[in-house]
């Protein structure tokens, strides 16, 4: 695997409204002996770059070889806010845990401004770029771009059956594309961002593309709310070439809300979509879709389906047994454009 080195400084961010650094450059500065009040009245910023090795040195600052090892320094230290900047440049065959969140804290992943594009290629192993752990911390990634991993890119693992709940995190500016078992070695792929009981986090204006099964089709989306994921919204996103529904909820998940993204070739059986598992045989309730742009669906052999008149569905919709009431609802301002032309959104391509 190839290494990352990342150096660690102390810095007063100044963070702009589009999720990048300010003019003002941050470099890597030397550590102060400081107490933990002193700490927290300052942002770590961590410096990631392709290449180099592990150790210290007082030229390059405090270096770690993984994320891991980073996160490692970011709770020696009792870091309660922290921002990763991730030089340009291509990062291979990378695959790590989170699961430090100290209360109140908050954690962004995002681009060194000036670097150029950072790109995340898995060269098609099995797994997640990232498995977020349950906590008391937000975190945050954006302008990043994931791609050729199997199960998925972002996993947000919270676990409804103890009630530990990931909240209050994003997804931003983000291009996740070719993530599947059609890219990988891997059995399976399920979605670029799956959620499970993860609540009011928000999933805005990043790409979805070639997200594609070559095993079952229809098991990979680009977001995924399991597990009784709720209030989460997804919108301002772009959905391209999805073999599974683009947005599916299970397992109780309830209150989300997909609003003004656009959809071309996708989905299975709808572009929302709720499943009602024998896992956890619950419905849920008021999820929304509205405002929306839709084409056509993801093509298979012998199909003849559009989602011209029905966006939505749900596992035995208008039988006996179907959820009620309905687990989706469905707003006013979606459009049907077969033809839609789609483009990449956001800062990551």
């Amino acid at each position: 695997m190839r290494q990352t080195a990342i150096l660690i400084g102390l810095s007063a961010a100044v963070v702009t409204a589009g999720g990048l650094i300010s003019a003002t450059t941050l470099g890597p500065t030397p550590l102060k002996a400081t107490s933990i009040g002193a700490q927290e009245a300052e942002e770590l910023v961590v410096h990631v770059t392709p290449g180099g090795k592990a150790g210290t040195s007082a030229r390059r600052g405090n270096t770690a070889s993984s994320m891991a090892e980073a996160e490692k320094i970011l709770e020696d230290k009792g870091a309660s806010k922290a921002t990763v900047l991730v030089k340009g440049g291509t990062y291979k065959d990378e695959e790590f845990e989170w699961d430090y969140a100290p209360a109140g804290g908050e954690f962004t992943v995002r681009p060194e401004s000036g670097t150029g594009r950072v790109v995340f290629d898995g060269g098609g192993r099995d797994g997640y770029w990232a498995t977020v752990r349950p906590g008391a911390a937000k975190i945050h990634f954006s302008g990043m771009t994931i791609q050729n991993y199997t199960a998925g890119g972002i996993l947000f693992r919270g676990d409804k059956a103890t009630r530990k709940k990931i909240s209050g995190g994003s997804v931003r500016d983000m291009t996740f594309r070719r993530i599947g078992t059609k890219y990988g070695s891997g059995t399976e792929g399920y979605g670029a961002v799956h959620m499970y009981y993860s609540w009011n986090m928000k999933i805005e204006r990043n790409n979805f593309w070639n997200l594609e099964n070559d095993t079952v089709l229809s098991r990979i989306h680009g977001v995924y709310f399991s597990n009784g994921s709720g209030k989460n919204s997804v919108s301002g996103n772009a959905f391209y070439k999805v073999s599974g529904d683009p947005v599916r909820a299970s397992d109780g998940a309830s209150g989300n809300r997909v609003t003004g993204n656009k959809f071309q070739t996708t989905g299975w059986y709808g572009l929302f979509s709720y499943f009602k598992f024998d896992r956890d045989p619950v419905c849920g309730k008021n999820n929304y879709f509205a405002g929306n742009t839709y084409g056509k669906v993801y093509p298979r052999p012998g199909r003849k389906k559009s989602f011209k008149n029905q966006p939505v569905d749900w596992d035995k919709r208008g039988k006996r047994g179907a959820c009620k009431p309905d687990p989706i609802k469905v707003g006013p301002g979606n459009r049907y454009r077969p033809n839609l032309r789609i483009s990449m959104v956001g800062t990551a391509g």
